[in-house]
């Protein structure tokens, strides 16, 4: 009876907390001004010049490994995030992964309830109130990461209600990464005590959250007030980038892409499957690949996103690949703080069993695949296509080329090189599905 009356007295303390924090501003002044970023919507309290109060009030943009922003450019003034409205995320089915980063101090009442798609959680340290009812409803988010908290002598977690239904009902199977001796290791140690029929499963790390380190500002240039133009330009938002892309039709690369990067390209084909991979970026974390059937008014579809460096289609834009007809792809790199690496070229693929068929390689005049060359000389590739002794490919495109750097040497259109200064770097030669000659080039 001690401990629920021990509870019941911090719940009533957090409450007390929690009107506080959301009671309307009463100056009046203050002016609420709504406010959308990025697909994140916000609440203001502007007390005048670009000062005050935000809120986060939610998301509907199509990022599902989502990092929460830390500030927004507002008035030309920099202004962080620092709470979850309570309902902010309710009912969002597409969240798969959320970060609640360093600098977030409350999280509201049912911030995720509903959001049936979420199976992890990372909270920053820096959260120090949680609302009752912050983590209920949350039916398969089975890890949790908890941060140690830094104002530890006010800190209430109030985790009464983790890890059960609507209807309060225990979700069996949940793991919470905490600190050893935390505020929320003790939390979770009640919890268990009081709820022995559903125990969290408690295991201990030096820093759970360590995902949650990370500083994202909106509009996304790394604390400026523009992105860039361009939605595949390596500092572009992710959503932006995303939104961008599936409504592309174009058989031509999109603007800003690179070839060299991600190296994107046919891996294996069958008659109703098509394989595709590519190459690890540094400062990746993820990949976002798209694919539609070939043609000038297909829009791209996002398939997926993924760590690996591969994927398998066997379904594109829900219906099941045919024999003998081209798709093609795109795939998008992306950082922790889900802003643009890079973005690949277009690939165009032939599945089997048709009339039509893919490269199997590109053949050119440098003797070994190696070109040494002065400053200001020239050396001409061309390069052409390895065609396979039977079918016939049909050309999307030509042969591209890319310089990976070309202040060591250049390389145009046509297949020239010249060299620029004294060093070396590495020039494609890639055919429409990816399948590329990779010419050593040597500035003396």
């Amino acid at each position: 009876m001690k401990q629920v009356l021990k509870r019941l007295s911090v719940f009533v303390l957090a409450i007390a907390v929690c009107v506080t924090m959301f009671a309307a501003p009463t100056k009046a002044e203050t002016k609420e001004v709504k406010i959308e970023m990025n697909g994140f919507h916000f609440t203001f309290y502007d007390d005048g010049g670009g000062i005050g109060s935000l809120w986060l009030d939610g998301y509907t943009g199509s990022e599902t490994n989502l990092v929460l922003p830390t500030h927004i450019i507002y008035n030309n003034n920099k202004i962080p995030v620092e709470e979850i409205a309570p309902d902010a995320f309710a009912g969002n089915t597409k969240l798969k992964k959320v970060i609640i980063p360093d600098g977030y101090k409350f999280i509201g009442a049912r911030a995720f309830a509903g959001c049936t798609g979420i199976t992890e959680l990372v909270i920053s340290g820096t959260v120090v109130y949680m609302a009752e009812a912050a983590l209920v409803d949350i039916p398969n988010c089975k890890t949790i990461r908890i941060g140690e908290a830094k104002d530890t002598p006010s800190s209430i977690y109030l985790m009464s209600y983790i890890a059960t239904t609507g209807n309060l009902n225990p979700i069996q199977g949940v793991t919470a990464y905490v600190v050893q001796g935390s505020v929320a290791d003790r939390e979770l140690q009640q919890l268990n005590t009081d709820r022995p029929n559903a125990p969290i499963i408690i295991k201990y790390m030096a820093d759970p959250a360590k995902d949650a380190h990370v500083t994202r500002v909106l509009p996304e240039n790394g604390g400026g007030g523009t992105e860039p133009k361009n939605p595949y330009d390596k500092g572009a938002s992710y959503d932006r980038a995303d939104k961008a892309i599936t409504n592309y039709s174009s058989e031509s690369d999109v603007p800003g892409s690179k070839f060299g990067l991600l190296q994107l390209k046919q891996k294996k084909v069958k008659k109703n499957a098509i394989k595709v991979s590519w190459k690890k970026v540094s400062g990746a974390v993820k990949y976002a690949f798209y694919a539609t059937n070939c043609g000038k008014k297909n829009k791209y579809v996002k398939h997926g996103i993924t760590t690996g460096t591969s994927n398998n289609f066997k379904k594109i834009c829900g219906k099941k690949l045919k024999k003998g007809k081209y798709y093609k792809f795109i795939v998008i790199a992306i950082d922790k703080n889900n802003k643009v690496v890079t973005t690949s070229k277009t690939v165009h693929v032939a599945t089997k069993g048709g009339k039509v068929t893919n490269d199997i390689g590109v053949k050119t005049k440098a003797k070994k695949n190696k070109v040494s060359i002065k400053a200001k000389k020239t050396f001409k590739l061309k390069a052409k296509e390895k065609k396979p002794k039977k079918g016939k490919v049909k050309r999307h495109r030509k042969i591209k080329y890319e310089s990976l750097n070309s202040k060591v040497a250049s390389v145009n259109g046509k297949g020239v090189i010249k060299g620029v200064k004294k060093g070396k770097t590495t020039v494609f030669a890639y055919a429409q599905n990816g399948t590329c000659a990779k010419i050593k080039v040597t500035v003396k």
